[in-house]
């Protein structure tokens, strides 16, 4: 199983009539699915692409993303993957960097940062304006005219690059991460396990396939001959939850903001969802509090709680949905074929209580970072995984992320976890969400400053009200020194709180301006 294509794993054997991806206006089935993408193999054949050459793929949730994602891996090229709202700096930047000579691109990115692509072969979703100086441009749907659909697959060898896939950057600068075609079979094998998938499971994806969280959703549902139902309207959640619900969708992923905004502001608790078989969370911390509230507000629903990270392809983890309640908080344990260790400096198993850091093991680690050697070195080491995460683990072996390693703050000498404040930030009730990043201070060193979201637009008084939980609940070194309410943190396409931005925000404003930032 290690040495087959990614693309042949996913598609090949499916029924063709069966339905693979539901958009708003259309549906695509598993035949149409698999001629689109061996007609795309064919287009970037002909452009002279050798095997090991990258293609950058930058374009909304869409048949034309999942057509040349599949695509390009079945001609045994390489996808590097980013977000259709990129700068023009980070296109170029990824350009450069990767040295991708070929381009899948929306034509909206194409108007608006063509001049980026020149040099490269630039295949676009529909018909475009002429990009300046490409080497041809090509519209996807004029491919079905041009020749046949490839319909072999190039054959991979165990450590073959499919992707470079980036990280979040919610805490530092995004890496490209080197994912192979036996990262991603081992790691939908083992997700595909542990939630018994199959061909009747019908997705919501709101996650973008870019980020490692969206196309695992993907990878396992087409694997199984499921259905993913596409929603990018997110920001509208009351119609993404009637569209589950119209579509009958048995499944729904999301990050903790997702969770938060649909617990705390949207009518989730007042539907019912008769398919919906399980849930997904992963992507960072979802605080036990809104953790409980789901759990209550879902009760016929299994819910999974579970952490990866985009070097380990996806998952690493998950915490079965029968032990949520005696393990809340918890990660759980390595998924199958996965193995999490928590080790201390000197690279021991600590004890029970004990913190260390979390170092994963298994065959979805994926090979590096893209033409990064030194952080490579740092992050992969003998095979393993050093996360970055510290936790701890309980007599049972069950893990309880502590912090990432770059989010904590130093009071009077000690090491604060910005997690464990922000958890007991929300526990007030009033917020859907809030942050927490450290400022300077000449008393303590660094002090605590908090970005909160309201529930509703009355926020008279809130910050006193926060600042009033917060002494209930915290130390003295530990209360907040400044605090901020905004309409919403900003967040990276994945849903991920972007704390590089936050800290950047110098200055509370007054409380008679407060309304200013709601």
């Amino acid at each position: 199983m290690s040495d087959i294509n990614v693309a042949q794993y996913l598609l090949v054997g499916k029924d063709s009539r069966r339905t693979a991806l539901s958009f708003l206006q259309s549906t695509v089935s598993y035949g149409d699915l698999t001629a689109q993408a061996g007609r795309i193999a064919a287009y970037l054949l002909r452009c002279h692409a050798r095997p090991g050459d990258r293609v950058l793929l930058v374009s909304d949730n869409s048949f034309f993303w999942v057509a040349c994602y599949l695509g390009t891996l079945q001609a045994g090229l390489i996808t590097v993957l980013i977000p259709a709202n990129s700068s023009a700096s980070d296109l170029a930047s990824v350009l450069r960097m990767s040295g991708a000579g070929i381009v899948c691109a929306q034509a909206s990115v194409v108007a608006t940062y063509g001049s980026a692509f020149s040099g490269t072969h630039l295949l676009t979703d529909r018909a475009s304006p002429p990009a300046p100086r490409v080497l041809s441009q090509v519209n996807c749907s004029t491919l079905s005219s041009t020749q046949p659909p490839v319909t072999d697959y190039a054959p991979v060898n165990h450590d073959q690059l499919a992707a470079v896939v980036f990280t979040s950057g919610s805490t530092g600068q995004p890496r490209g991460v080197m994912i192979t075609h036996s990262n991603i079979i081992a790691n939908t094998e083992s997700i595909v396990s542990y939630l018994s998938l199959n061909q009747q499971d019908r997705m919501m994806a709101v996650l973008p396939f870019h980020y490692c969280y969206g196309a695992s959703l993907l990878h396992t549902h087409l694997r199984v001959g499921g259905e993913v139902v596409v929603d990018n309207r997110f920001m509208y959640p009351e119609t993404v939850l009637q569209r589950m619900k119209d579509l009958q969708c048995t499944g729904f992923a999301g990050t903790p903001s997702h969770f938060q905004i649909l617990l705390r502001g949207s009518s989730l608790k007042r539907k019912r969802f008769p398919s919906l078989r399980h849930v997904q969370q992963a992507g960072g911390h979802l605080a036990p509090i809104f953790v409980r509230e789901l759990m209550e507000t879902l009760p016929d629903t299994r819910i999974y709680i579970m952490y990866g990270q985009t070097e380990a392809t996806a998952r690493l983890s998950y915490l079965a949905p029968e032990m949520l309640e005696a393990k809340l908080g918890s990660i759980g344990k390595g998924a199958p074929g996965v193995t999490l260790r928590v080790l201390d400096e000197q690279g021991r198993d600590v004890r029970p209580g004990e913190v260390g850091e979390i170092v994963a093991e298994g065959a979805n680690v994926a090979k590096g970072y893209w033409h990064e050697p030194k952080e490579s070195e740092t992050v992969f080491r003998n095979g393993l995984l050093y996360t970055g995460d510290l936790a701890r683990i309980d007599e049972d072996g069950f893990i309880y992320i502590v912090d990432r390693t770059k989010d904590f703050l130093k009071c009077r000498g000690e090491k604060i976890s910005c997690r464990q404040i922000e958890e007991a930030v929300v526990e007030c009730g009033e917020l859907v969400e809030a942050a927490v990043v450290g400022i300077p201070d000449d008393v303590l060193g660094e002090a605590v400053k908090v970005f909160a979201v309201p529930r509703n637009k009355h926020v008279d008084g809130l910050e006193e009200r926060i600042a009033s939980y917060c002494r209930t609940r915290l130390p003295l070194h530990q209360l907040p020194k400044q605090i901020v309410v905004l309409r919403s943190l900003p967040k990276n396409i994945a849903g991920k709180v972007m704390k590089s931005i936050l800290k950047r925000h110098n200055t509370a404003p007054p409380l008679s301006n407060i309304h200013d930032h709601i």
